[in-house]
């Protein structure tokens, strides 16, 4: 696809199946999160952790429902695959170079045939539960922020022809 059609075809899946991801798919897009632009070049701040797991993706959805008072919510909506970004940074530039990753891996995803979500809630709620933090191999220091869940649309949407954000104003200073 070219960028523009990446752009279009991006979209929040929240039905997937439980089709497997390829390991290649999973190393194109976990390569796609290390082009982020990183102040500094912070690297060594940001951590990956590719889960595939079911019974950790389970932990996980279990953490953010009872965060939410919903045994039954599932905020990975069933994906196979989730990618969790981790930072030893604290606050507002944590959360933003996180974001840079994050939305360097949708478009990837998008752009390989995955459906993907960019997950925040779940991710925090997990993020208390220490035993779960290790078993998400986060290193010493690390924080889990953020992460994208990737696999495959139940039911695939088409590109959109139009920004689904209409709200956004755009002024130009000339």
């Amino acid at each position: 696809m070219q960028f523009p059609e990446v752009l279009k075809a991006r979209v929040s899946t929240r039905d997937f199946t439980d089709r497997p991801v390829p390991a290649e798919a999973i190393g194109t897009i976990t390569e796609a999160a290390l082009y982020a632009p990183v102040g500094m070049h912070r690297y060594d701040t940001l951590h990956l952790s590719v889960i595939t797991d079911r019974d950790v993706l389970e932990r996980i959805r279990r953490c953010a429902a009872a965060a939410a008072g919903d045994e039954k919510a599932d905020p990975l909506h069933g994906a196979p695959a989730l990618i969790v970004v981790s930072s030893s940074q604290e606050g507002t530039i944590a959360g933003l170079y996180v974001s840079c990753l994050v939305e360097n891996m949708l478009l990837a995803a998008t752009d390989a045939g995955l459906a993907n979500l960019y997950v925040r809630g779940a991710i925090d709620a997990a993020a208390k539960d220490a035993a779960l933090v290790k078993t998400m191999k986060v290193p010493d220091g690390f924080t889990p922020v953020a992460s994208v869940a990737i696999g495959y649309a139940a039911s695939p949407e088409a590109p959109r022809e139009t920004p689904k954000n209409n709200a956004t104003k755009i002024d130009f200073v000339q």
